[in-house]
């Protein structure tokens, strides 16, 4: 038997939670007539459809997020746009969380007072949370964080207060819209024009590039960035040789070598670390070939504010006499270490560091038969 089709002019209870619906266009500040949605955009990869819709509102939004598991959405403060997430808040992707406050986002408020992960999600939130407070962002909150699950300490004002938007507010129900199907105007979806959409990230860019460019399109150079880590490590190295290795191995191109004259047959040779663009993959320091590239420390919050190199260690280095390939020196060396072995050894035939011969075992005496 098919499904019950509701009469013309008939609304049930649960129509507000329509954005469509006449009930929710009254009270939803982004649903507004020529803007009706028709038909939703589906995307259930975190905040992507959010971004989208957001970039074509005309009006600055208000934004509420809730966990999928959130019980009660449509109590709460009035005049936010509240969107029930696909997962849970723990899962956000802080990139995409923070690009939303450059896409037309007045204020982005993570209710966690729904959440069944509310510990993990307040962990998870917190330090993106401080980032922004340390360059005098405060439109990030995470609100509905009871006492009993205090946000980790990320500096002075990373730790919002904790509100329980429903508790004395208004009963009016209010529209809930949801991240995986966010609405699209009927004029949008005709080609009929429309408000022009900001500016989208690139999806293909990495989530780090992602989110340091979102960061500094958002925060003030302070000191207190100066004192915040961020996930890009510091590298060392002591005995570095000049061999490359590294520089090829990085996937974001954040090392280089660069090699200036450094006298007769000599050239000094500098490894360069971008702290904005490394990812902190740590490819480098395992691929090392003799172990000396380390991570040291972690670069504050305001390295990553401009594109400037660091120095990780500057070799002089030489060419071979035999086979031109560039090596360190110390005491003006002629030949590379592989092309003094092969003079050393020009048989190639050699004991490998730290091996010992087995003592020659002793002839048998001869048996009294013979």
């Amino acid at each position: 038997m098919g499904s019950a089709v509701p009469r013309p002019g008939r609304r049930g209870r649960d129509d507000a939670l329509l954005p469509g619906s006449g009930r929710a266009r009254a009270r939803h500040p982004a649903v507004r007539e020529g803007h009706l949605p028709a038909a939703p955009v589906t995307d259930g990869s975190g905040l992507a459809g959010v971004q989208r819709w957001l970039s074509h509102q005309a009006e600055e939004v208000a934004l509420e997020l809730v966990c999928a598991e959130h019980p009660g959405p449509v109590r709460g403060i009035p005049g936010r746009t509240v969107v029930r997430l696909s997962g849970c808040a723990r899962e956000l992707a802080s990139h995409e969380l923070v690009e939303l406050l450059g896409l037309g986002a007045r204020q982005v408020a993570v209710r966690l007072d729904g959440c069944a992960e509310i510990d993990d999600a307040a962990a998870h939130l917190a330090p993106i949370v401080a980032l922004l407070r340390a360059g005098l962002v405060d439109r990030l909150t995470i609100e509905g964080v009871p006492p009993r699950s205090p946000l980790p300490d990320g500096g002075a004002g990373s730790t919002p207060e904790p509100v329980a938007p429903g508790d004395r507010g208004p009963r009016r129900r209010r529209a809930v819209l949801e991240a995986a199907a966010m609405p699209v105007s009927r004029r949008r979806l005709l080609g009929l024009g429309g408000p022009a959409g900001r500016e989208l990230p690139p999806p293909s860019a990495e989530p780090h590039d992602r989110l340091v460019a979102a960061v500094r399109a958002l925060v003030v150079p302070t000191a207190a960035l100066a004192a915040l880590a961020s996930p890009t490590p510091h590298l060392v190295a002591s005995g570095c040789t000049a061999c490359g290795v590294c520089v090829q191995a990085c996937p974001t191109d954040a090392l280089s070598l660069r090699h200036g004259a450094g006298g007769e047959n000599l050239s000094i040779s500098t490894l360069l670390h971008r702290p904005a663009v490394c990812n902190g993959c740590a490819l480098c320091v395992d691929l090392c070939p003799v172990d000396v590239l380390l991570v040291a420390d972690r670069w504050p919050w305001s390295r990553l504010l401009s594109d400037d190199e660091h120095p990780v260690v500057t070799v002089t280095t030489a060419l071979c006499a035999r086979c031109s390939t560039s090596f360190p020196v110390a005491s003006g060396e002629k030949l590379c270490p592989v092309c003094t072995y092969r003079r050393r050894n020009p048989f190639g035939s050699t004991l490998p560091p730290g091996a010992v011969l087995a003592p020659a075992a002793e002839p048998e005496p001869p048996s009294a038969d013979r």
